[in-house]
């Protein structure tokens, strides 16, 4: 059996929210997880660097704050509240407690390199803060895509380096990796694809085996499959397509008007689900109005796409991703949230219908005659 696979959700919202990212080893378990600190080590993304003079406090507040770390006369180490009265109770401690563990970012981008597919040397990109050239990926011989990895704590800050990197490349297309997509809003998003250029948010995408090996749950060649795609062939003036829609009459191409006449008839579908917004409007029974939900993951997308792609049956360990667990959990929580459960019963889904092929389950795109539908997706080359 392979090696069993940790989920990094929380790894990557904590590198976005503490750059650069590091701590005592006390506060690093307290945030991430014993298991996922250990294998981090493992993989030499996290490095001992030196021992802490301070904790964390669980109730933060205070010039005493954080608890400072004291050496008491039997030998032992307590984590002490600095304030007068003390806010926070006194924590024993050990030596291994206070050890302070800091990420190595171009160790990170090395270990992306196996997964994605990635080829060509790390380097960090001068006098850009948090950017660091993770490879480059080659979709034909000849052709090399450079793959940027950024991390940064503010929308603001994720799009000067976006559109630094943009000045320095000049025409030449390339890819994003991001942490999360909490702070690359929808329109950072569209702005960026316009150029060919996809944000690609790695939670949801990227974990961890116990080995220290990273797995994707969407191989490389397809994650990349969005860099260069700007217009439609054409001649003349070519329309600027800004997404692709699958609805109950088929495929189709949405140039900025188009797109945005869809959105406004939300209120004439059961379902839509936008990846450019990453919003998914409902229908729910009794409510005159669709039933909004925002923020969506944008691998949740990314996956539905697949399905909706494959002629057949998808089966996520062979169609999509390399993790046959960690695809199977991604794809049915994305059927939850860009799908609809028919309320009669036995209840089925409106879109993706389960099947059973040689004991495991597989999904099949199969839409209901009467259930209208949008699912619109970034464009393909």
């Amino acid at each position: 059996m392979g090696a069993r696979v940790l989920d990094l959700t929380d790894f990557w919202e904590v590198l976005e929210s503490n750059s650069p990212l590091g701590g005592a080893r006390i506060d690093m378990e307290a945030r991430l997880g014993a298991d996922i600190v250990a294998v981090l080590e493992r993989a030499q993304i996290l490095s001992y660097v030196r021992q802490a003079d301070a904790v964390s406090c669980p109730h933060p507040g205070g010039e005493g704050c954080p608890r400072h770390v004291v050496e008491l006369e039997d030998g032992r180490l307590q984590a002490i509240c600095g304030n007068d009265p003390a806010e926070c109770a006194d924590l024993d401690l050990t030596k291994r407690d206070i050890e302070v563990l800091t990420l190595e970012p171009e160790r990170l981008c090395a270990a992306l390199r196996s997964p994605l597919s990635l080829g060509g040397k790390v380097e960090p990109v001068a006098d850009l803060r948090g950017t660091y050239r993770a490879g480059s990926f080659v979709p034909q011989p000849g052709v090399k895509r450079p793959i940027y990895f950024v991390s940064r704590c503010a929308d603001r800050d994720y799009a000067e380096a976006f559109d630094a990197l943009l000045g320095r490349t000049g025409s030449d297309s390339f890819a994003v990796l991001v942490p999360t997509d909490r702070y690359t809003g929808s329109n950072l998003t569209r702005q960026m694809a316009t150029f060919g250029i996809p944000i690609i948010a790695l939670q949801g995408l990227i974990n961890i085996g116990e080995n220290g090996h990273l797995t994707a749950a969407v191989p490389g060649p397809r994650m990349f499959g969005d860099v260069g795609r700007r217009h439609l062939p054409g001649p003349v003036a070519p329309t600027l397509i800004v997404a692709r829609a699958r609805t109950h009459d088929g495929w189709q191409d949405l140039d900025e008007a188009a797109y945005a006449q869809l959105i406004d008839n939300v209120a004439g579908y059961d379902l839509v689900a936008d990846e450019l917004s990453r919003r998914v409007w409902k229908r729910v029974e009794g409510h005159k109005r669709p039933k909004l939900a925002e923020d969506i993951q944008a691998g949740y997308f990314r996956i539905v796409h697949m399905a909706v792609e494959k002629v057949g049956y998808f089966d996520p360990s062979v169609d999509g991703p390399d993790d046959l667990q960690s695809g199977k959990q991604i794809f049915q929580r994305a059927r939850q949230v860009i799908d609809v459960k028919h309320s009669a019963k036995p209840a089925k889904w409106r879109l993706f219908k389960s099947v059973n092929v040689d004991r495991h389950a597989e999904y099949q795109f199969q839409p209901d005659p009467d259930f209208r539908f949008a699912l619109i997706f970034l464009p393909r080359p």
